[in-house]
C-alpha cells in the first residue's frame, strides 16, 4: 500500500490497520506536511501514532 493510502486509513481512525500495513511515523509526517497540516498538529498526530504503536505491540 502507498503511504498516502495508509495515512488516509489512519486519519479515518483505523490506526491499527494503517500500522499493520506498514505506516511509519516518517511517512505519516511527510504525507501530513504535503496535505498542509501545521507542525503542532503533526506533532500531536505523531504522539498519537507512537501511543498506538506501543499499544499495538502489547
Amino acid at each position: 500500500m502507498e503511504d498516502q493510502e495508509l495515512v488516509m486509513f489512519w486519519l479515518a481512525g483505523d490506526h491499527k490497520l494503517a500500522i499493520r500495513k506498514g505506516l511509519t511515523s516518517i511517512s505519516l509526517a511527510n504525507e501530513l506536511r504535503k496535505k498542509g497540516y501545521k507542525d503542532k498538529l503533526i506533532e500531536d498526530f505523531l504522539n498519537d501514532f507512537a501511543r498506538d504503536l506501543k499499544n499495538d505491540q502489547k
